[in-house]
């Protein structure tokens, strides 16, 4: 592994100071910096932890600033081990990109959106049981100020490796950890991995695993471009998900945010809109008197091909296939049923990082793109793997030709 560690620290850990001191004011300077604690909201409390707080920690902004950032702390019921606790940091779903869609937010609409904000837990469940840390960041501008990068992996990935970080500074961890994720989580999971990202000092990532990842999304959005019409439970979510890329992009890239905004990128209907994904999760921006009311053809304004390619262009950039994964063991589970993640894409994906060497074990499961991540799909399967990784001796990660599938 390129990320060699020793054992942290069992010891005393550090203090979480207030939000109006003197060194929490100094942290804000550096990442992977704990700022406060505070007890986990009712949607956030899950049976089997013995502790459940929200974390507000330091994390670099895909703008390259520090700042504040959110996410929940699950501590097992069982005793601290000797060596310290094992973590594994898992990314969400999609929720939205308005600050009431984070998670650890007492604010995210009921029902489906609240189900979208717990899919995970069926896998802390089984975690916390087996005697491990689970961690969940908001991601970058969810429940804190600023814009969310939504679906721009490396942005992703550092809010995860730096909440990484600031847990290791308040809890004692025996230095093993793995990166877990479902649909755009899957993505930051997967982002973990870029040997160009600095991961955590005295930590050791152990594997990453990845609930059905969303790539080649520039593919699905230049297949969906012209469509002239709506079709209900098709079209609704895809749009959605369209505004949601094009804000994404637009967080971290000025000319493109100028472009779509102010260069007539978008058209006038899609501007009207455009507050709306500060203000709605993924339920309300699909419903029909929002993005989920437009054609996927109306969305663009008179130099909306200029910003469509740019934004097809971007994606493919950062796509998770092109990623240069440092060693570490893969998995990728995915949804049969899945029309989010088309299973072609997903296939294409393993065969891709298998063809490059890298060790992948892939499952299969009939089911769509949220219940693939459940007790009753892959989540069993990936509780043992991840936990045959954080117990035993390292895996041989890179094979010098490809696997049998």
């Amino acid at each position: 592994m390129t990320t060699s560690a020793t054992t942290a620290s069992a010891g005393t850990p550090a203090a979480v100071t207030g939000p109006d001191s003197t060194s929490v004011l100094a942290a804000r300077q550096e990442p992977g910096r704990p700022i406060r604690r505070s007890p986990a909201g009712p949607t956030s409390q899950l049976e089997g932890a013995g502790k459940a707080f929200v974390l507000r920690y330091t994390t670099t902004s895909s703008l390259g600033e520090v700042v504040a950032a959110t996410g929940l702390v699950l501590v097992p019921e069982a005793p601290t081990p000797d060596a310290g606790w094992p973590l594994v940091v898992y990314a969400h779903m999609t929720t939205g990109a308005a600050d009431i869609c984070a998670p650890t937010s007492d604010q995210v609409p009921a029902g489906e959106d609240t189900r979208l904000a717990q899919q995970g837990d069926d896998l802390a469940r089984a975690l916390l049981a087996a005697g491990v840390v689970v961690i969940r960041p908001d991601y970058e501008g969810l429940g804190v100020p600023g814009g969310h990068p939504y679906l721009q992996g490396p942005a992703l990935a550092t809010s995860l490796i730096d909440m990484v970080a600031a847990v290791r500074r308040i809890l004692p961890l025996n230095g093993r950890w793995v990166a877990a994720g479902h649909s755009e989580g899957g993505v930051a999971a997967l982002h973990v991995g870029d040997r160009r990202l600095r991961l955590v000092p005295g930590m050791t990532l152990r594997g990453i695993a990845s609930f059905t990842p969303v790539t080649r999304m520039e593919v699905l959005l230049q297949a969906l471009q012209p469509t002239p019409v709506t079709v209900p439970r098709v079209t609704q979510g895809l749009t959605s998900l369209a505004g949601l890329l094009v804000k994404g992009l637009a967080v971290v890239d000025p000319h493109f945010r100028r472009l779509v905004l102010r260069r007539g990128g978008l058209s006038e209907r899609a501007l009207a809109l455009w507050p709306h994904l500060e203000r709605r999760c993924l339920t309300g921006l699909s419903a029909s008197d929002s993005w989920g009311g437009i054609a996927p053809r109306d969305i663009l304004g008179p130099r909306g091909e200029e910003a469509a390619a740019y934004l097809r262009r971007e994606l493919d950039r950062i796509d998770v296939r092109h990623i240069p994964m440092r060693e570490v063991p893969i998995r990728i589970d995915e949804g049969l049923l899945d029309l989010v993640a088309p299973v072609a894409f997903t296939e294409a994906l393993v065969k891709t990082y298998r063809d490059r060497g890298f060790l992948v074990t892939h499952g299969r499961w009939p089911a769509g793109h949220s219940p693939t991540n459940s007790q009753e799909q892959a989540v069993p399967a990936s509780v043992r793997w991840m936990l045959s990784l954080l117990s035993g001796p390292p895996k041989r990660t890179h094979r010098s030709s490809p696997p049998h599938p």
